[in-house]
């Protein structure tokens, strides 16, 4: 081989080298699809706080179950430390439940989907993550000033805020009504949690995860 195209394989290995580093890296950001397992698991979240508004403690139960049993799933695609929260929340959850601790069992449930989101955010999405911790942000405002957890909540609404700045200009292009309600929706929830009026606040962010699901079909 002569001399002169010693680095350019040189070059060449070390690039093989990366893109096989790259592709073998399950967890780190990258362009792909989000696993199946983690789809289920932001499904089954959101199902359970579903079941616990609606006091259906056995489908809640039921649910967490299979929360668990996803697990070695999600093992086998993430590495133990992108799933440290995420278990951590799943079995408080459960543990919440067992002690049939209602408002307690939102909140980790919510924690879940929370989660759920930082990890997604590593994958190829068509929907942008702010979207997903509107969601998770709406949640917690109603559950912290349930709680009557003001400061909690007060945080909340300004995740809101804060989220919805990121996807706020696209939805004016495409739906200036929804981006002029939706703007109007976290003035009002401001002013609620601002007053303490748990009923208030509530009833606006329910209004504002609906618009929620339909900022996420803009995309």
């Amino acid at each position: 081989m002569r001399a002169s195209h010693i680095p350019v394989l040189m070059i060449a290995v070390a690039l093989s080298a990366i893109a096989l580093a790259a592709t073998s890296n399950v967890d780190g950001p990258q362009a792909r699809a989000a696993p199946a397992a983690l789809v289920r698991a932001e499904g089954l979240a959101e199902d359970i706080q579903a079941d616990l508004e609606a006091g259906n403690w056995t489908m809640a139960r039921t649910r967490t179950a299979e929360l668990q049993t996803n697990r070695p799933a999600l093992r086998a695609v993430l590495r133990p430390r992108k799933l440290a929260g995420y278990e951590a929340a799943a079995d408080s959850l459960s543990a919440m439940l067992s002690r049939e601790d209602r408002p307690a069992a939102l909140q980790w449930a919510n924690r879940v989907s929370r989660a759920i989101v930082g990890i997604m955010a590593n994958y190829d999405l068509t929907v942008p993550i702010q979207v997903g911790y509107l969601d998770v942000a709406g949640r917690d405002v109603i559950y912290a000033a349930e709680g009557a957890r003001w400061q909690d909540a007060a945080a909340a609404a300004r995740e809101l805020s804060a989220n919805y700045a990121g996807v706020g200009p696209h939805v004016a292009r495409t739906d200036q009504t929804l981006d002029r309600r939706f703007r109007q929706r976290l003035r009002e929830v401001d002013r609620a949690v601002a007053a303490k009026d748990a009923v208030r606040v509530r009833a606006i962010a329910t209004a504002l995860l609906d618009d929620v699901d339909l900022v996420e079909q803009t995309y």
